[in-house]
């Protein structure tokens, strides 16, 4: 409002009003005339300060605020005095009532002080305390300055991105490594060490992750400042400032390159393996081929002539040894095949339509004797057909090591054989009562050379639950233990039909 507005304050309000307002000022106020003594000392100077304004009136500037002892802070001052506006300098101060090792700061700004026709009649002087700023500022620089000397002597190389995912930081062990600058690194400097090969799978990892605000972790061969490329396993998580703002990124990475090596030594070693086992497995089919057609020549020869003319049936024993030495021979064989084929991912499948209770029945015939001579009686709760498509062969196969599995380990009592399932699948459940499985053995039992027992009192490769798990996974199904020692184990085998239902 203008003095000549009918609603304008009186100008005794309006004084009052301004002196109201420069008590209640968060800044200290100070008015000093044309000789720098004091005029006007506000409240906020007496608490800043611990100076009543009665004692501060007429005290000259350099008197009443020591940093003006400064000549170019006085000389800023007398600048304002002829008319100039002084911006903000900050300047240290004895705080008020904390004794001798108080020490404040404040922002001082100067700006003169006019009469009524805009004449400079003197300075006026504002004090901003800053110390609760600085204070929190230093404590920052202080944290910041801890871990870099933290991040530097870490044996790890760290690195730090903004919101924009460009690099920020990197410590000294990083830079060390790489040989390079920190201005190098800076940004995306970083990447042109990275191998042409690792980079763009590198960059779009690293920009995805920026961008859905997640962990990530990825490899990468990183050059070396010798020149030498090395595997890299670098995991970044992102930060949060105490706004819960995104802030960037933290990073840290670790030298892997011998243990890629040892991995690839060992694929190797695998390899290798697995080849000499594919070999080995061929070549001796073969002759176990023509071992089984002598020993089959021989047993309808027997069979011809008759056991009792054949002396007192010790050929017949002999032969029935024989022959059993051949079947294990073959299986193992058969097992060795199967271990070259999975490895190389190779297992083909032949499926047909086929009654799923037809085999199993087949197979519990095959497996009475073995049942019965250790004590077990077998039997089969089944619908009357369970039909699907499937590899009659590998199933025959699984539920064979299933039901013997089973023998071995009943402790003489009785196996149960269900067959249930609806249209989509079949389940078939291997019961037995034996010694059981404990809970922490139960997973480990699916894979390879794992066994569930000692194998100096049971026998046996630790082949047969893994390559049932994968015959049964090719089919597209599971297979799952439920046990508890003691108490038996049931093995259930989930078959998806592959279109077919029940008839």
């Amino acid at each position: 409002m203008s003095a000549t507005d009918p609603g304008a304050p009186p100008a005794d309000v309006a004084a009052d009003l301004a002196g109201q307002f420069l008590a209640i000022s968060l800044d200290g106020l100070a008015a000093f005339g044309s000789d720098l003594r004091c005029r006007y000392w506000n409240p906020t100077m007496e608490r800043m300060l611990g100076m009543a304004a009665v004692e501060a009136m007429g005290k000259a500037a350099p008197d009443l605020l020591p940093f003006l002892g400064d000549q170019r802070e006085l000389s800023a001052l007398r600048r304002a005095l002829g008319g100039e506006e002084i911006a903000a300098h900050e300047q240290p101060f004895a705080i008020a009532g904390a004794g001798a090792g108080g020490r404040g700061f404040c922002q001082a700004r100067y700006t003169p002080w006019r009469s009524d026709g805009g004449d400079p009649i003197g300075v006026i002087a504002i004090l901003r305390d800053v110390t609760a700023a600085r204070e929190v500022e230093q404590r920052a620089q202080e944290t910041e300055a801890r871990f870099k000397v933290m991040a530097d002597a870490a044996p790890v190389l760290l690195w730090m991105a903004d919101r924009d995912a460009l690099c920020t930081f990197f410590n000294q062990t990083w830079l060390t490594f790489t040989g390079r600058t920190l201005e190098q690194e800076w940004g995306v400097g970083w990447a042109e060490g990275v191998h042409f090969e690792d980079l763009q799978p590198c960059l779009d990892m690293y920009m995805a992750a920026f961008r859905e605000r997640r962990v990530f972790e990825m490899e990468y061969r990183l050059r070396r400042a010798d020149g030498e490329f090395r595997w890299i396993l670098d995991r970044g998580t992102p930060r949060f400032g105490s706004d819960g703002q995104f802030a960037g990124y933290i990073g840290s990475c670790i030298d892997i390159t011998d243990r890629k090596n040892l991995e690839f030594e060992l694929r190797s070693s695998v390899r290798v393996r697995d080849e000499f086992l594919s070999i080995a497995s061929h070549e001796l089919r073969t002759p176990l081929a023509a071992m089984q057609l002598q020993v089959e020549n021989l047993d309808r020869m027997v069979q011809k002539r008759g056991a009792e003319h054949l002396a007192n049936g010790r050929l017949v024993a002999d032969l029935e040894r024989t022959s059993g030495h051949v079947r294990r021979m073959t299986k193992l064989v058969e097992t060795l095949l199967d271990i070259s084929r999975l490895s190389e991912g190779r297992l083909d499948l032949d499926r047909k339509q086929m009654d799923l209770v037809a085999l199993i029945q087949d197979v519990a015939r095959s497996m009475r004797t073995a049942a019965s001579a250790a004590g077990c009686e077998l039997s089969l709760t089944a619908p009357g057909v369970a039909a699907g498509e499937w590899d009659r062969l590998r199933l025959e196969q699984v539920l064979t090591n299933l039901v013997a599995n089973a023998i071995k380990f009943g402790a003489g009592k009785p196996i149960d054989v269900l067959v249930t399932g609806d249209e989509q699948t079949a389940l078939v459940a291997v019961i037995d009562r034996g010694i059981g499985i404990a809970r922490e053995q139960q997973r480990r039992i699916f894979e390879r050379f794992e066994r569930g027992v000692s194998a100096r009192h049971f026998g046996g490769f630790g082949l047969g639950l893994w390559i049932s798990r994968q015959i049964v996974e090719a089919h597209g199904g599971h297979i799952r233990v439920d046990s508890r020692p003691g108490q038996g184990a049931t093995f259930t085998l989930e078959l998806p039909r592959g279109g077919s239902g029940e008839e």
